[in-house]
């Protein structure tokens, strides 16, 4: 479970909220009453403000309703402070209600006017805020780039309530990316650090509980456990206290402490309830099942999982929902009941379907978001040229009245004002077309690309298939060869022998003729055995090229996986061999060893799919010592005692079998290794990979519940280690 939170500082917001359970009704009707009394046109910009923050938390509409009456009023006193503080309401209301792309209209107007009054505080808080949008908003670029521009601001004035606030957020966008989670690390301690000097207990607990999270991620868990009791003892009761206690449960789980787990999410779930927090009392579902799981108690988990599911589908959690399937999935495989285990495996891939074609909408969205905002405030320039105009026209008619005696002159300089004016507005309307036909031309081009990418996705992956493919069809060859060598080579000797037979019959019969006859028709019969064993060797290899051949049917076989190891380790050998001469002898010979435990049992697998993956792993063993300036400098010096070799070993380990693909290359870097399973990624020769052996290969051995794994070292070799569950 992995939520870090995100502190959207709209002030006053809160209090708000929580004085209208009170007194809603009596505070709006005291300031309407109130409204009617006043002569201060500024002090009523203020009232209006304050009946609109009365209804922020309970009827939205009505509250843009009073902040639009106070700028309104606003723009006829010129009033910059109050339009300020209306447009920054506003704004709120607009995020609150979903309607992101007014929020940020209303917020860059609310920017605008504290700009024109140096209120540094409040350009602060607007830059916060629209940095809180781009980030739900999914453009995590824009949003660090206000957030960094409010803490500078911040910074500046030495508030420390906003400090803390920036540092939290940009910290929370830093998160987001797997690659930036220790600078994460770094920004909420800053956060944590600043909000202890000030006396906001939910700022200094939602800093604890997101160190806690990312202590959680990397399992350093006593560090974890100290910041998530840090953020409890701050709100506990509170439905910010759901994410400390269920992430403790499932820490002190992973420490066997099953007693204190339970104690936790029994704490965590009684709150959700109580609040009605449907999201969080999903997360809090998944954290027990997944502590019953640990405990073995399968029958709970399962029953705690679907109850999950019921919850997580009501609120369409989609993320939370393949958690769910997943779970359900591995303790169905666990128990042996398989195909449970396939339909909620099944279901978890249609979710993530259904989140990544989301994704792609959102991206479209995102576009065209952007395209109406730009097409908005194209609008608003253009609407605010119209105003300076009607303003223009109407000083030039004030000069033509008070200046109607300069005749002549003052009438051609008027005419040539308003030549000028005209100009200007044909200029922006022209302005505004050509902008519209630049963001439709880069709409059509963000299109464009994405249909190129799809397509050159789909080919990558048929040229792996097919690169796959040649090499099996290689080793096929190389290895049907053989026998039928065998069968020729006895087929010719027999029939010489039978042409012997056929003289020594034409001589006269006696004792050592019959027996040579005798001796040639044994040799002859052992040599059609040979040619009865071979060829039914080669119909075996036939017969399984054309089954791996076959499309995958999905289903799964008890299967002798030392049998499969031999197959296609001999396969991958020849195949190499025929593509390289180098591999044969050239420059380097490279040897291969199995260690297959007798005792290793039948695993129920998809053979077809175990058989690509391990052709695909011993294939770039084989490719990393053959014609490589490493192997071939080691092979040439004797003194090194180095032989180019590939091992395949099995091991029995109970309740999953383990198989280990090893070579003694050169390594893989650190600096890739962490990128070896990514889609795409290959360190191959332009032309000779796509980079997705390995990753199809991790995808498989995840669909049959297993794991896969890499062991390197730089100039001493490579260790792929594949476990698969009995």
């Amino acid at each position: 479970m992995t939520i870090f939170k995100y502190i959207l500082l709209f002030p006053l917001f809160y209090l708000v909220f929580v004085w209208h359970s009170v007194g809603q009704t009596y505070r709006s009707d005291s300031l309407l009453n109130s409204l009617e009394k006043l002569n201060d046109d500024s002090v009523k910009v203020s009232h209006y403000l304050e009946l609109g923050l009365e209804f922020l938390g309970s009827d939205i509409n009505k509250a843009i309703f009073y902040f639009d009456e106070a700028i309104s009023l606003g723009n006829k006193l010129n009033y910059k402070k109050g339009l300020a503080n209306a447009y920054n309401a506003k704004g709120r209301a607009y995020a609150q209600q979903g309607s992101f792309q007014e929020g940020i209209l209303s917020f860059q107007e609310a920017l605008k006017n504290f700009h024109d009054i140096n209120d540094k505080t409040g350009e602060a808080n607007i830059l916060s805020n629209l940095g809180s949008i781009y980030f739900l908003l999914g453009n995590s670029t824009r949003a660090l780039e206000l957030h960094f521009e409010s803490l500078k601001l911040s910074e500046e004035l030495d508030n420390k309530l906003r400090i803390g606030t920036s540092l939290n957020n940009i910290g929370t966008v830093y998160q987001k990316n797997p690659n930036t989670i220790n600078e994460s690390l770094g920004f909420f301690k800053k956060s944590l650090k600043v909000f202890q000097e000030t006396e906001s207990e939910q700022g200094k607990a939602t800093a604890a509980m997101n160190i806690g999270e990312v202590y959680f991620l990397k399992s350093k868990y006593d560090s974890a456990i100290y910041f998530h009791q840090l953020a409890l003892e701050l709100c506990d009761g509170t439905l910010d206290a759901t994410f400390p206690l269920t992430q403790l449960g499932e820490i002190n789980a992973q420490l066997g402490n099953f007693q204190k787990a339970f104690g936790f999410h029994r704490r965590a779930l009684e709150i959700s309830e109580r609040l009605d927090a449907k999201f969080e009392l999903t997360q809090g579902l998944i954290g027990l099942a997944k502590t019953q799981r640990k405990r073995e108690d399968f029958e709970s988990a399962v029953s705690t999982l679907e109850r999950a599911k019921i919850i997580a589908k009501e609120i369409d959690a989609k993320n939370e929902l393949v958690e769910v399937y997943l779970n359900l999935s591995e303790i169905h495989a666990f128990v042996g009941d398989y195909k449970a285990a396939y339909e909620n495996e099944i279901n978890a891939k249609s979710v993530k379907e259904e989140i990544a074609k989301s994704s792609t909408e959102k991206m479209i969205q995102q576009l065209q978001f952007e395209f109406e905002l730009d097409k908005k405030e194209a609008e608003i320039a253009l609407l605010q040229k119209d105003t300076d105009l009607k303003n223009a026209a109407v000083f030039n008619q004030r000069i033509i009245i008070f200046a109607s005696l300069g005749g002549l002159l003052m009438f051609i300089i008027i005419s040539i004002s308003l030549f000028k004016n005209n100009l200007s507005k044909q200029k922006a309307n022209h302005l505004l077309q050509a902008q519209k036909e630049e963001i439709h031309a880069q709409r059509e081009k963000v299109e464009s690309a994405f249909d190129q990418l799809k397509s050159a996705q789909a080919q990558l992956i048929q040229s792996e298939k097919m690169a796959s493919l040649g090499e099996l069809t290689a080793g096929v060859a190389h290895e049907i060869q053989n026998p039928l060598n065998f069968v020729n080579n006895f087929s010719e000797v027999s029939s010489e022998m039978i042409d012997e037979i056929e003289q020594e019959r034409a001589k006269s019969a006696d004792k050592r003729s019959e027996a040579f006859i005798s001796e040639v028709l044994k040799d002859v019969k052992t040599n059609l055995n040979k040619i009865t064993h071979h060829g039914k060797r080669a119909d075996a290899i036939v017969k399984g090229m054309i089954a791996h051949s076959r499309p995958s049917t999905g289903e799964k076989e008890p299967t002798n996986i030392n049998s499969l190891c031999e197959e296609y380790l001999r396969l991958s050998y020849h195949g190499i061999k025929s593509k390289d001469k180098s591999a044969n002898g050239d420059f380097v010979t490279i040897a291969i060893g199995t260690d297959l435990d007798p005792n290793l049992p039948k695993v129920n697998v998809i053979p077809q799919n175990i058989g690509r993956v391990l052709m695909n792993i011993i294939s770039n063993a084989f490719q990393a010592l053959n014609n490589n300036e490493f192997s071939i400098k080691k092979s040439i010096d004797p003194s090194l005692g180095y032989k180019p070799l590939v091992t395949v070993t099995t091991k029995n380990k109970g309740d999953k079998i383990e198989i280990s693909v090893k070579d003694n290359g050169p390594g893989i870097p650190d600096s890739i290794k962490d990128k070896i399973f990514q889609p795409f990624f290959t360190t191959k020769p332009t032309g000779q990979g796509t980079g997705l052996g390995l990753s199809l290969s991790y995808d498989i051995v995840k669909a049959h519940g297993g794991e896969i794994a890499v062991e390197s070292k730089e100039g001493e070799g490579t260790e792929f280690i594949i476990t698969l569950p009995v």
